[in-house]
């Protein structure tokens, strides 16, 4: 028995919890992040690392109740919610809701096997985790909860813009609703200057509708609607159509229509969100009181509704003005369209969902492949959902994941398009031979880690961590090698972590953010490819590969998972236990080697994907024929 616990889960816990506290005697200290864990170390305090306390098996098991806890608007079922014949909980976007949970899951598990094993007299945390210990409290210890005036905010409340302009990189966080308001101007202006909003003339065309597209990953198959008789129309609420000179010239030379929800709604239905957001807003805080989640909402016959439940409202409740512009914006297209086929990237978007809900299988739906998605055995259960829960078609890259989603997820043949893919298409034109140069630039492109599988933790920060360190210590033991990093543009903590990590190192690295992938990997000779994750393939592996560079991945795990590509030797492959120092020495300078990965991508790549070149127009060619 314990007599003191000490809960860390934020260095700016230390703001709030003295030092006294922690040193004093018959106390525990039990850190939930990397920061914590080298602060404590730094100033030798004894301490255990929290995450250790969970194996990779219960990760798993968490994992898999997450994905059943994400269904919960099916499984509780209410009609109180129906606004347009759709309910409103159920469009809550579905990565946000999953991450949300999944990172809860693994706190609320966690501490409590502490509680459990060290029965303690009294507990001293910050005010956010005072939810789960009050949850958690069926001992009747004292409790000692202090004020962290930062705080935990949802992750997704925040927007971090970043943009490339003559050169120079410069970025800056605001809040969602800052961002909305910032956007819609934006849209307001761009739409006008590149004259591609659509006209009231042009609504009974017949319409392809494509929801939340990157106009410059998609410019080529954009540009196949020029000669179409109906209307390209882009839908996107989450980033503007128009951002970059790139992606207007590439609106206002294609036929592509632009269809700003700002300008959808007279003013009796604006001035009606606000009454419809306080209505709604008291059913869902009544709806989300009610004694039926404490029962669904259990872990261990352990019920955690009540350490959950305030943070959900609260999401919720900033949410609703979208989700009800959204639904009445919605209401129109589906009234005043004549839509043919609606084509998403995903369909657990709050955009996506809301299509998907108003159609109801009534008009034809196609889900594109947007990433490099290979799985084995052991990785399966992290990627079957979105391989296999698609609405009506999915559209695939090629025959080997054609034939993986028929064989291992029985899917119907005839819900299953083989079509290339359309966003690397200009991949495949801009695959240039570098210039002779005594000078060898590596690219250095790391995966973030993410909290999707629950498999994050503190070792596996330090790993990664520990890894970059290594990586670049070492290549600069190589005359005449240059370092350039390029980030995912996916918004995550641990991004910013990465670059802090690599200017702490080296503030001379050219780190890359926002800028063409196919610009920066066609600056260098080598990518080096960092998978912190084991079920992840990074898609700028398989860029990496069509753009003719020799490619190598350091997996951060013991086990190299047996990916196809990794089969086929199409990408240098080795674990964190590999020889770093040897495997880089044959990577930089065994040209034979180099130029065995190169013809060993390029069969892969024949295999892997359909309709080099051409996929945009196999696709827009398909589209049309709706």
């Amino acid at each position: 028995m314990t007599q003191n616990i000490v809960f860390l889960s934020s260095v700016s816990d230390f703001d709030a919890i003295t030092f006294k506290i922690l040193l004093k005697k018959n106390t525990k200290i039990f850190s939930f992040s990397l920061d914590v864990h080298e602060k404590l170390d730094s100033n030798n305090i004894v301490h255990e690392i929290a995450d250790n306390l969970l194996s990779e098996k219960e990760r798993i098991d968490l994992f898999e109740k997450c994905m059943f806890f994400r269904s919960w608007q099916s499984e509780i079922p209410t009609d109180d919610f129906v606004f347009k014949g759709i309910n409103i909980l159920k469009i809550f976007d579905t990565n946000e809701f999953h991450s949300f949970m999944m990172l809860f899951l693994i706190k609320f598990v966690t501490i409590k096997k502490i509680l459990h094993e060290e029965k303690p007299s009294k507990v001293f945390c910050t005010n956010s985790l005072s939810p789960i210990i009050n949850n958690l409290n069926t001992e009747n210890f004292d409790t000692l909860f202090f004020d962290n005036k930062i705080g935990e905010k949802f992750f997704w409340d925040k927007i971090n813009i970043k943009y490339n302009i003559i050169g120079i990189n410069f970025s800056f966080t605001i809040s969602k609703k800052n961002y909305s308001k910032l956007k819609n101007s934006f849209d307001f202006i761009t739409s006008f200057l590149s004259k591609s909003n659509l006209k009231s003339s042009e609504i009974k065309k017949k319409s392809i509708v494509l929801l939340e597209f990157n106009t410059e990953f998609f410019s080529k198959l954009l540009n196949q609607f020029e000669d179409y008789d109906g209307n390209i129309i882009l839908i996107n609420e989450r980033r503007p159509a128009i951002w970059s000179k790139k992606s207007f010239n590439t609106i206002k030379n294609s036929n592509c229509k632009i269809l700003n929800f700002q300008q959808i709604l007279d003013h009796n239905e604006k001035k009606q969100i606000p009454l419809l957001v306080e209505n709604f807003s008291n059913l869902i805080i009544k709806f989300l009181n009610s004694k039926i989640f404490e029962q669904f909402f259990t872990i261990d016959n352990h019920s955690f509704w009540n350490a959950v439940k305030d943070d959900l409202i609260k999401s919720y409740l900033n949410k609703l003005p979208n989700f009800i512009n959204l639904i009445l914006c919605t209401n129109h297209v589906f009234h005043k369209l004549d839509m043919r086929c609606i084509v998403s990237l995903n369909e657990i978007g709050e955009t996506e969902k809301t299509f998907l809900e108003f159609n109801n299988k009534k008009i034809p739906t196609i889900l594109l492949e947007h990433g490099f998605n290979e799985t084995t055995q052991e990785t399966e259960l992290y990627h079957k959902s979105e391989l296999t829960e698609f609405n009506d078609k999915i559209a695939v890259w090629g025959a080997m994941k054609y034939e993986h989603l028929t064989t291992k997820f029985d899917v119907n043949s005839d819900k299953i398009l083989v079509t290339g893919s359309p966003r690397h298409d200009v991949y495949f034109n801009s695959r240039v031979k570098k210039k002779f140069s005594k000078k060898i630039t590596v690219l250095l492109a790391p995966n973030p880690i993410t909290d999707f599988s629950g498999l994050s933790n503190t070792e596996l920060e330090l790993k990664f961590k520990n890894n970059i360190f290594e990586i670049i210590k070492i290549l600069k033991q190589f005359e005449n090698v240059e370092i350039i990093v390029k980030l995912h543009q996916i918004q995550l903590d641990h991004n910013q972590k990465i670059k802090s990590m690599i200017l702490e190192l080296d503030k001379k690295i050219k780190i890359f953010s926002s800028e063409s992938v196919i610009n920066i990997i066609n600056k260098s000779d080598l990518v080096i490819v960092i998978s912190p994750e084991k079920f992840g393939t990074s898609t700028m592996l398989m860029e990496s590969m069509i753009l003719g560079k020799p490619t190598m991945n350091i997996v951060l795990n013991d086990i190299i998972p047996k990916f196809p590509h990794v089969i086929r030797g199409s990408v240098l492959t080795i674990s964190n236990k590999n020889n770093l120092k040897m495997f880089l020495e044959k990577f930089l300078l065994n040209k034979d080697f180099q130029n065995e990965l190169i013809m060993n991508a390029d069969n892969f790549l024949n295999d892997f994907l359909e309709n080099h070149i051409n996929s945009s127009e196999k696709f827009a060619s398909l589209l049309k024929s709706y």
